[in-house]
């Protein structure tokens, strides 16, 4: 027979294993989350700043501030195409809508832990 205290315990410790999981879900999200983040920086570094393209070594503008941004025949255009670039942005939509996710619902979870272990 269970008394009002040992159930008490029961679910204080179901309560905690609960927010445990609950606090690994939110570290995977932002972990997703932080991952995302990086392929934007990466995405605003090669279309902000300025590089050198082709065995010449030849100093290009920033992509976004290039004159011929459509010059397909241009050395600098063929080193950093906007399929390359919009590819990275691309990648980065899967890692931060799981990783949202997660973080979204590892937060809910630990706020509805004690409600979860009353059953």
């Amino acid at each position: 027979m269970t008394t009002p205290r040992s159930r008490s315990r029961l679910d204080l410790s179901l309560v905690d294993r609960i927010r445990q999981s609950a606090v690994r879900m939110q570290g995977w999200g932002f972990g997703l989350c932080a991952v995302a983040a990086v392929l934007w920086v990466w995405f605003g570094v090669m279309l902000l700043v300025p590089y050198t393209a082709g065995e010449s070594d030849r100093d290009c503008k920033a992509r976004i501030t290039s004159e011929h941004l459509h010059d397909n025949d241009s050395t600098c255009v063929q080193e950093r195409d906007w399929p390359e670039l919009l590819g990275i942005l691309a990648l980065s939509i899967p890692f931060a809508v799981v990783g949202v996710t997660l973080y979204s619902r590892g937060s809910l979870t630990y706020r509805l832990a004690p409600l979860l272990a009353r059953g």
